[in-house]
């Protein structure tokens, strides 16, 4: 009876032990990930923001209403990068999750972020939201390699 006990004992912890499914929400793509594309398709970053809620001034800045939102709280990372040779420059947003981004897009659509006379090109991209502006001939190639990346 002992060892029946035992047993049972024995199964139930291995039964909550298991690697079961997460509950965490999905993100398509890590700060590692988007840095990595951009890089390879020789777009380096410049300057990376993350956000922390409880250290002031470390929050990525969002277009319009979003940067009073409780969704910059909800982004992962801020990547910029510019070039004063091709006059182009690029704003990556990171978010937690892919709802989260979709929502931030839901409360400005994605039309709406980066203003400027240069051509803007803007890409949603699962937890990633993309402004690039400037980018023409070979740098709009290695754009559309990054973002490829991405897919």
């Amino acid at each position: 009876m002992r060892r029946l006990l035992a047993f049972a004992a024995l199964l139930v912890l291995a039964a909550g032990c298991g690697g079961g499914a997460s509950s965490k929400p999905a993100q398509s793509h890590s700060v590692l990930d988007v840095s990595k594309a951009f890089y390879d398709a020789g777009l380096p970053f410049n300057s990376l923001v993350t956000g922390n809620q409880y250290v002031t001034g470390q929050v990525p800045f969002l277009p319009f209403a979003l940067n009073s939102s409780d969704l910059r709280f909800h982004v992962a990372a801020e990547l910029n990068g510019s070039s004063n040779t091709t006059h182009s420059a690029q704003v990556v947003w990171v978010f937690d999750t892919d709802s989260n981004a979709a929502k931030a897009l839901r409360q400005v659509p994605l039309a709406k972020w980066g203003q400027g006379p240069v051509q803007i090109t803007r890409a949603h991209l699962g937890n990633v939201i993309v402004v690039a502006s400037g980018f023409t001939g070979a740098q709009r190639a290695r754009l559309d390699k990054a973002l490829a990346a991405l897919r």
